[in-house]
This record gives C-alpha cells, sequence and structure tokens, in this order.
C-alpha cells in the first residue's frame, strides 16, 4: 500500500486562515496553532476543571455503553482505564449517525482522532483518548437517510431509507425496522461488487442494525466494527446517564437565553466583519437548545415580551422557565443543544484537550468564543481531519489504460477530451467553425432580405435558431457515435468518474466505506494512522492497488510518508 500526501487547502476561507496561522483571525480562537505548548496549557486547565466524580460517572456510562453496544474489547477496556486516570484528557471528534456510517470521511475523523490521541499522549506524557461522539439528536433525516457505492457494474448506486421518522424526530433516535433492513441487505448482496470482504461487510451491517434498535446505536457499532484494531471509545450523548452529567451546562442558559443569543450573534457579526462569512444562521429568539416533544426536536425560543416564558417553535406550546428547569432535572435526555452550543456540551462532558473536525466546522467554531464565554469556557484547539483519497485497483488501471494523471483525472471529467484525442482537428471545433460561418453568411445577407421587407427580419432569425439547433444535434450525435466506436475508453473514463469524482466533488464526502471495505477490509486504515502526518493541510492518497507509486508528474508537491 502507498500514501503520499499533497499541500491542498481546504477551501473554507476562514479555516485556510486558521491553519495557516493568519493572525487577522487569531481573535476568534484561543488557540491559533496546536503546538506543544498550547497542548501542555490546555490539558492543565481541563485537569484543573473537571471534577473526580464527574470523571468517574463519565468512566461508568461510556463503559456501559461500550458492554451493551459496541464491545467491550481489549483496546476500549484499555481506553476506559485511561480515561479513569484524574491526568488524563480527551481528543474529540463527532458526525451525524448516517447510514452505513455515511460518507467515507467519517471514518476519517475517527482515524484521525486516534492518530492525534496517540501524538499527544507521547508528546505531553499524560493518558489521552480518543472518542467520537456521533451526533445523534440532529433532525435532519435527509442528510442521514442515504448512502452512495460503487456497484458491481461500476454506476454510482444509492442505498436509501424509505420509513421516514415523525418530522423534525431526532435521526438517531430512529429504527430502521426489519422489513426495511431486509430490503437493504438484498440490495447490497446483488449491487455490491464481489470482494473477499464481502461477505464480512454484509453481516457486519445486518448485526449492526438488527441488534440495535436505533440508528444512533448501530452507527456506532458499525464505525467500531470497520475501525478494527484502532479503537475509540464512541458515546451516543442522548443516552440519560449523558445527558444527566451536563444538566448545568442546559440550564445556565435557560437562566439567562438572551445572554446567549447574543453571544451568538455577537460572534456572527465578528466574523463578518473579518470578512468572512458566517457559517450558521443565528435566529434572534433562539436561545440555542432544542426541546424534544412529541417525538419532535423544536427549537426554544425564548418570549421577547414575557420574561421568563419560552416558545416551542412550530407549535403553540409555551413553557415556563421554572417548568423547564423541573424537566431538565427529570428528563435531561429531553434538551438538546444547537449547533453553536454543542461544543459547550461536550466540554462539559468530556475533559477536552483538542476537537478534531472538517473545514466547516473548524470555521463555524470561530463563532463560538462569545459563547462559550458565556459559559465561563474556551474554545478548545481545533484539529483539522485528515482529508483522504483512496485509490482501488481498477482505477490505477484506468490511469494506465487513458495514459492521464492522477491530477489531470481528479480535476475535471476527461472523457470528452479523450473521445476526440486523435481527431485533429476536434469535432466541437469544426462545428464551431460552421456555426461562425453560418452566423456570418446570415448577418452579411440579412440587409437584402430586410429591404425587401422588414418583416422578413423575424424569419432570418428563426432560420438561424434552427441551423444552430441542426448544429447542436450533430454535435450530440458525432459525441454519441465517438462514445459507440471507443467503448473501453467510456467505461475507463467512467471509472475514474465515479470513483474520482462522484457527483462532481470529493471522493471521501459522497462514497461510503461500504465497495472498499468489501474488496479490501478495513485493515488500511490503521496502516494509514500510523504513517499520517496531522498535518492537516494536505491531501493524503492511498493507493490500494500492488502497484508503483505513481510518477512525481502526477503529484505535484508530494510528502513521502
Amino acid at each position: 500500500m502507498d500514501i503520499w500526501q499533497v499541500e491542498k487547502a481546504t477551501g473554507n476561507p476562514l479555516t485556510d486562515a486558521y491553519l495557516s496561522g493568519d493572525p487577522k483571525v487569531r481573535c476568534r480562537y484561543e488557540y491559533m496553532a496546536a503546538d506543544q505548548a498550547d497542548m501542555v496549557r490546555r490539558a492543565a486547565q481541563v485537569e484543573a476543571q473537571f471534577d473526580h466524580e464527574r470523571r468517574t460517572k463519565l468512566t461508568a456510562a461510556l463503559r456501559s455503553y461500550a458492554a451493551s453496544v459496541t464491545g467491550l474489547r481489549p483496546g476500549v477496556e484499555t481506553l476506559l482505564q485511561k480515561l479513569a486516570d484524574p491526568r488524563s484528557v480527551v481528543v474529540v471528534t463527532g458526525q451525524q449517525a448516517g447510514l452505513f456510517t455515511g460518507p467515507l470521511y467519517t471514518l476519517y475523523k475517527a482515524m484521525s482522532t486516534v492518530a492525534f490521541a496517540r501524538r499527544y499522549e507521547a508528546l505531553l506524557q499524560r493518558p489521552v483518548v480518543p472518542v467520537f461522539w456521533a451526533a445523534t439528536e440532529d433532525h435532519d433525516f435527509d442528510e442521514v437517510a442515504s448512502a452512495f457505492f460503487v456497484s458491481a457494474s461500476g454506476s454510482l448506486e444509492r442505498a436509501q431509507l424509505w420509513e421516514r421518522p415523525v418530522g423534525r424526530a431526532p435521526v438517531g433516535e430512529h429504527a430502521v425496522g426489519d422489513e426495511e433492513l431486509n430490503r437493504l441487505m438484498t440490495l447490497l448482496a446483488t449491487r455490491l461488487p464481489d470482494g473477499m470482504y464481502k461477505q464480512e461487510v454484509l453481516d457486519t451491517i445486518y448485526r449492526a442494525y438488527h441488534e440495535t434498535d436505533n440508528m444512533g446505536d448501530a452507527f456506532n457499532h458499525l464505525l467500531c466494527a470497520w475501525l478494527g484494531e484502532l479503537p475509540i471509545l464512541t458515546m451516543n450523548p442522548v443516552r440519560p446517564e449523558l445527558r444527566s452529567l451536563v444538566r448545568d451546562a442546559f440550564a445556565t442558559v435557560l437562566h439567562d437565553p438572551k445572554r446567549f443569543r447574543d453571544a451568538a450573534l455577537a460572534g456572527a457579526k465578528a466574523v463578518r466583519d473579518l470578512g468572512y462569512e458566517p457559517q450558521v444562521d443565528v435566529q434572534p429568539v433562539h436561545s440555542l437548545l432544542y426541546l424534544v416533544e412529541g417525538g419532535r426536536r423544536l427549537a426554544l425560543n425564548f418570549s421577547e415580551d414575557h420574561e421568563g416564558s419560552f416558545l416551542l417553535r412550530d407549535s403553540d406550546i409555551t413553557i415556563t422557565k421554572s417548568e423547564l428547569l423541573d424537566r431538565l432535572q427529570q428528563s435531561p435526555e429531553d434538551f438538546s443543544s444547537g449547533v453553536l452550543f454543542r461544543p459547550v456540551v461536550q466540554d462539559h462532558l468530556l475533559p477536552v484537550l483538542a476537537y478534531v473536525g472538517g473545514p466547516a466546522e473548524i470555521a463555524y467554531h470561530g463563532m463560538a468564543k462569545e459563547v462559550f464565554a458565556a459559559s465561563g469556557r474556551t474554545i478548545p484547539p481545533l484539529l483539522l481531519r485528515e482529508r483522504v483519497t483512496v485509490i482501488p485497483r481498477n482505477v490505477q488501471s484506468a490511469l494506465r489504460r487513458l495514459e492521464v494523471s492522477l491530477e489531470d483525472a481528479l480535476d475535471r471529467d476527461l472523457l470528452p477530451e479523450l473521445l476526440v484525442r486523435s481527431l485533429r482537428p476536434a469535432p466541437d471545433e469544426v462545428i464551431g467553425r460552421m456555426t461562425d460561418a453560418m452566423r456570418q453568411t446570415l448577418a452579411e445577407a440579412n440587409p437584402y432580405f430586410t429591404v425587401i421587407d422588414p418583416a422578413l427580419e423575424t424569419a432570418m432569425d428563426k432560420t438561424s435558431r434552427t441551423i444552430e439547433q441542426a448544429f447542436v444535434r450533430l454535435q450530440f450525435r458525432t459525441s454519441t457515435a465517438l462514445m459507440r466506436q471507443q467503448n473501453d475508453v467510456v467505461q475507463a473514463a467512467h471509472t475514474l468518474s465515479v470513483w474520482l469524482r462522484p457527483k462532481d466533488t470529493d471522493q471521501e464526502r459522497v462514497l461510503t466505506p461500504l465497495s472498499v471495505i468489501a474488496k479490501y477490509g478495513s485493515g488500511w486504515l490503521s496502516k494509514l494512522c500510523d504513517r499520517t502526518l496531522c498535518s492537516g493541510r494536505h491531501m493524503t492518497f492511498v493507493n490500494l492497488a500492488d502497484t508503483a507509486e505513481p510518477g512525481a508528474h502526477e503529484r505535484g508537491r508530494d510528502i513521502h510518508v
């Protein structure tokens, strides 16, 4: 397995400024770069504020969860023992509980978190535990209900949940029924390409959803199975034993919701004043909290007119502050945090050394400084997850067959230029000349006909449009003929497009792990974790084929590992 890395910006301006150490954005973050001095300072701060009772309850809750959902493997037990150490801190990441763990970058987030935990444990000489926070309370079902994979025929295939929960229900609590699960398993059995690990993948998926009663727990079960030799503590944060540990965080907002609203608005304004677009819309009367009522996650708005009263958005329900505080004591799992308050809740629950996120997450943390301050806390160091593109054997073969570089295949759809590579001039150029000549001829003839009758100009315009449409049809038929004659080129180009540019974006953002793990297993993740540089400001390429690494001209500026 070959691994190489190329410097590549994330494309998010605020995140790129943060990662490059731009002093312009220093005011929005507590730590500009997660160097050793930053981490020493942060670790001491966390150790001082995280009390023994909370740590004991947290460790017990995560041990119980692992025993009942993901399994108490030796590596997990070791992590739990580390977490019980009063000097220990955690590196945490998270993601929505998507179908089949969602896009590949979910695995890369988890792998990066393990790698960072190992790195800072060695640097700080104290236990550092990797933790994965499954975002089970989110209510956007469409974000988690689909899973894309490359089918046996080489096309982009979509597995999708048909059964929907009630509107605005927390997605992590949705149960995949037996009939739905059997339908999905049949789809995967027939459409997923054959591979050494295909049956193992199918068995693992079935167990994950059959042996749990909600998507959140199934997600964690599957994530741990696919991480294999990379142990990580997973959590479902809405479980009562965990929610009970953060009552004080929610209570602080309930006592003074306007202060937190103002903090969020101030953060958005500060980011905008620096010339960046805020990642999160802040609603003027939103308390940053949600309440689960009747199975629906509804925004908890405060009343501008009646202090101490809250309104549930999209309902006619009014609740007083005292009623909410009583409910928080009795049923803390009914309370849910919005995107800007979730990191604060996380910081209350866990001894957070650092957070591992994607480009958008690092950017929206730039809005959260005032929200953290309102809670008496500071934004933790932010680490960019590994960005990874895997190159299976058939992609490597297609690159050789077409004699194109990986860089070009990642950059654009190569098929149009490959079809005409041997034609000089290209059909588009010939048709372009014909079009130009036709337009010139009609323009020169136009005065002749309009002298006869000015109304003939309309007929001339219609004639021009008709001929141009004929040229478009000619171009299409030419392209179809070339594709028919060069079917092998079409298939190879399609392979590159589906694997490297699915839906015209990065592979890691669309494809789930299904196709990769069915053929190659998940052991390559451990190797990647061992060899990753954890610098964040690059794209990592993993060649899973038994071939030599592409030449330097295909890699640009690379970092050998």
